[in-house]
């Protein structure tokens, strides 16, 4: 095994792809002693890995490369075979599918055995580490297993990486937490029920015609408001009270007077018209888009 392995020619191929030219390449297979005139190829990089050397008596060629030189055998050691095959990438989906390329697949396969007595299943190189693979090769080995935290401690600066990037997402989720308030509730502004409450009752007493109750509570209203507006007492409607309500609303004296004029004239009333309970809230709207 090691002098087959040794024979592996890969020095072309690797100068290839390293240096990255792409263009058409293509395999052919041995059928007898001639070469299938079929080639199967793809645009990549070059089939160019060989096997350079090889003991004709134990030997057989089974396929070749683009320049003709042997790259799939079949080796005979005692009572067994070993094939091998040193273009691994004609196994990919991507040269399978171009093509007819499948039909190069079933040629490959064509020479094992249709019902072989023992399949073995190698995962060596699955489950082992790189200096394993180098240090152990062909020997049992019950050493540790294989991951990716193992490739990690083995190259520093893949270790300082490792631990600089665990660091800082501690350090964040912890200052964020620290950081982070805690949800405030909005707070609703308080509605103006007092409104909400007198145009309900001033819709109740409209179904029933009772407009004197209805300036009743048109007055009521007005002078609730000049309190909290104005913080002006409504108890004396004298002319003090004018003169300060003029003062500080802004408007006008003779207005504010025949306003107030309106309403003790509203209030004495036993009865009142449409007429009147429409000039009343009139005058009142009007005094309060005039005001300041």
């Amino acid at each position: 095994m090691e002098n087959i392995y040794s024979a592996v020619n890969r020095k072309d191929e690797i100068t290839h792809e390293i240096k990255g030219k792409m263009r058409d390449t293509h395999v052919s297979m041995f059928f007898g002693d001639k070469i299938n005139a079929n080639r199967y190829g793809y645009y990549y990089f070059p089939f160019l890995n060989s096997i350079n050397s090889y003991e004709e008596d134990f030997t057989r060629v089974l396929g070749v490369n683009e320049i003709n030189q042997p790259n799939y055998a079949v080796f005979f050691l005692g009572s067994g075979r070993i094939y091998l095959h040193v273009a691994p990438r004609i196994f990919s989906n991507y040269f399978l599918l171009s093509g007819d390329n499948y039909q190069y697949f079933e040629n490959v396969i064509s020479y094992l055995r249709l019902n072989p007595g023992k399949i073995y299943w190698d995962e060596y190189y699955k489950n082992s580490s790189p200096s394993q693979k180098r240090n152990n090769y062909g020997n049992n080995n019950d050493g540790k297993d294989f991951s990716s935290l193992q490739v990690i401690r083995q190259n520093p600066p893949l270790l300082w990486a490792f631990c600089l990037t665990v660091t800082g997402m501690l350090l964040f989720v912890l200052f964020k937490v620290k950081r982070k308030q805690r949800v405030i509730n909005e707070i609703k502004p308080n509605s103006n029920v007092t409104v909400a409450f007198t145009e309900t009752i001033g819709r109740l007493y409209l179904q029933h015609k009772n407009n004197r109750r209805i300036a009743d509570k048109i007055i009521t209203y007005f002078y609730e408001n000049i309190r909290n507006k104005y913080f002006i007492n409504t108890t004396t409607i004298d002319d003090n009270f004018i003169n300060s309500l003029a003062g500080k609303s802004g408007v006008a004296v003779n207005e504010v007077n025949l306003l107030f004029a309106l309403v003790e004239n509203m209030q004495s009333q036993e009865n009142v018209t449409d007429e009147q309970l429409l000039s009343l809230n009139s005058k009142i709207d009007n005094f309060n888009k005039n005001k300041t």
